[in-house]
């Protein structure tokens, strides 16, 4: 029983850090989620990953890169995951079979991917060819990192936080606190462009692209794939509907019309 209770205090140290690593890449890969790898045998951390960019290598892919480059062999150790891995080749190679490949004794996940094209089938894969896997360590954490993720895979709308100013709030705060939801989701929705001040997103790559009479969406770390004029805000639902189509998981909404009128249509915060 002692056992048992150490390798869990051990699995959720290193879950720690691979939510840490996963944090790294807030604003980069969406559409995809946030993912954090650590890979370890015997207390021993080997290998660290996480997915930094939209198609870019997986979490675990990163840490297995690492290990090879310097000559680690990783046989019988266990990888700390974030998110469950995948089993399906896209612009990456399917991590269950790097897993496989490694050597790898046990995976721990946090949360169970609800991709339909994975969930849970990338577990069934590794228990099937003799991995031992641990579930929902820090579930609860790992679950809240990728809440924007879970929404739009699951809706195919993007999840939307209000970006409004608050009652009461100094134009210094307002503006740190529009500078970290910018950094961290996809698009925002604003009343005019000139509401949206240069300081809070001068990072921000994409074009300006009207979607309404009286709003605007400015993108994000990468440009988005909408037409200047081709959405207009009649039907809400269709309308984020068309935004999910588009990869945009998640949008800061700061036009007090818009957000009346989407916010029955969408998740929010």
């Amino acid at each position: 029983m002692l056992g048992v209770m150490e390798d869990m205090l051990q699995y959720r140290e290193s879950m720690a850090q691979a939510l840490e690593l996963a944090r790294k890449g807030a604003g980069w890969v969406d559409p995809n989620p946030l993912v954090g790898a650590v890979v370890v045998r015997d207390g021993e951390v080997l290998a660290t990953g996480y997915h930094d960019r939209y198609r870019g290598p997986h979490a675990e892919r990163m840490a297995f890169d690492y290990a090879d480059a310097h000559g680690i062999d990783l046989t019988g150790a266990t990888v700390i995951d974030t998110l469950e891995p995948c089993c399906h080749v896209g612009s990456q190679p399917a991590c269950t079979a790097l897993i496989l490949a490694h050597g790898i004794a046990r995976v721990v996940v946090g949360s169970v991917d609800p991709n339909p094209i994975v969930a849970g089938k990338g577990l069934r894969i590794l228990e099937e060819a003799g991995v031992e896997v641990v579930r929902d360590v820090m579930r609860e954490e790992c679950d809240a990192i990728n809440r924007h993720f879970f929404h739009y895979i699951t809706t195919g709308k993007p999840y939307i936080v209000d970006g409004r100013r608050r009652a009461g709030e100094s134009d210094s705060e307002y503006v740190v606190r529009r500078r970290e939801l910018y950094a961290t989701y996809a698009a925002v929705l604003a009343g005019t462009e000139s509401d949206v001040p240069d300081e809070s997103f001068a990072h921000f790559n994409g074009p300006v692209q009207a979607v309404g009479a009286d709003e605007v969406v400015i993108g994000g770390h990468r440009p988005l794939l909408l037409e200047a004029g081709a959405l207009a805000c009649t039907d809400p639902d269709e309308w984020l509907r068309e935004l999910g189509k588009r990869k945009i998981d998640s949008l800061i909404v700061e036009s007090d019309e818009a957000f009346e009128r989407l916010s029955m249509a969408c998740q929010k915060d």
